[in-house]
């Protein structure tokens, strides 16, 4: 007979007052298992029409930590793991509402263990509604095993917060007419289920042949360069990254070149 039992906890800020947490441990790393849960919420969550959660490393430590406290002093308990709201402040964390769903049972360990962790959160309304909310954005997930009765503890923060998934560019096309290059680029924000910043300017860089990058543009809005009256027999490349509302700056994209006869 496999044991289990559940809780949940959420604070927005109208709701609750918050005290000190206690300190945790050091958070594992993060395990395939515990990403396992993750597909399974946001497979869920696209089929409400919801946006997926978003990894945040700094969450998936904290709830790491909070699991491990459980699971090192065997008891299921949001007072033992620790009030969610103080410890992302102590961990320099902005938000602006949190949510805890946690969970043990004793199915082993291992891929029976998560999927188990994850049938009790389905299998509670409140959980499941928790773990479905449209007013979260970013997502934590822990787990951590006790060898001493073969428990698995488990442990969800939800979290809504700033935007600080960097924004995406690729380059789109380069056509020559002449002498004269016309570069056009595209960007994107990763879609949050809420603060989604959006693209606010582009970084553009240039360079002949193999040269060195220079920056030509580096707050614009543009989608496009132009580059007049090239010298003929060389390369021209172009390449992009683009900067967000909320400052999230992404990689750059790969470089578009064309050669001028």
């Amino acid at each position: 007979m496999i044991r289990r039992r559940i809780a949940l906890s959420v604070f927005f800020p109208c709701l609750l007052l918050l005290t000190v947490a206690p300190t945790v441990s050091a958070a594992p790393t993060t395990t395939d298992l515990e990403y396992r849960i993750l597909g399974w919420i946001n497979q869920a969550r696209v089929e409400r029409q919801l946006q997926p959660l978003r990894a945040d490393s700094r969450v998936w430590d904290l709830a790491g930590a909070r699991a491990a406290v459980m699971a090192s002093r065997n008891i299921l308990s949001h007072t033992v793991a620790g009030v969610v709201g103080s410890q992302m402040s102590s961990r320099g964390i902005t938000w602006y509402g949190w949510g805890d769903a946690i969970a043990y049972n004793n199915a082993g360990r291992g891929t029976y263990a998560t999927a188990e962790l994850f049938a009790q959160w389905k299998g509670s309304q409140p959980h499941w509604d928790l773990l479905m909310s449209p007013s979260f954005n970013y997502i934590g997930i822990g787990e951590s095993y006790q060898t001493s009765n073969g428990r698995t503890y488990g442990d969800v923060v939800l979290l809504e917060g700033p935007d600080r998934s960097p924004p995406g560019a690729a380059m789109v096309s380069v056509a020559r007419s002449g002498n004269d290059v016309t570069w056009r680029w595209r960007g994107w924000d990763t879609a949050l289920q809420t603060r989604t910043a959006g693209v606010a300017t582009y970084e553009v860089q240039y360079r002949v042949d193999s040269g060195t990058f220079r920056t030509v543009a580096s707050r614009t809005v543009a989608t496009r360069r132009m580059g007049l009256h090239r010298s003929a027999g060389h390369w021209y490349g172009v390449r992009v990254r683009a900067k967000d509302g909320a400052s999230n700056v992404g990689a750059w994209s790969s470089e578009l070149r064309i050669w001028v006869p």
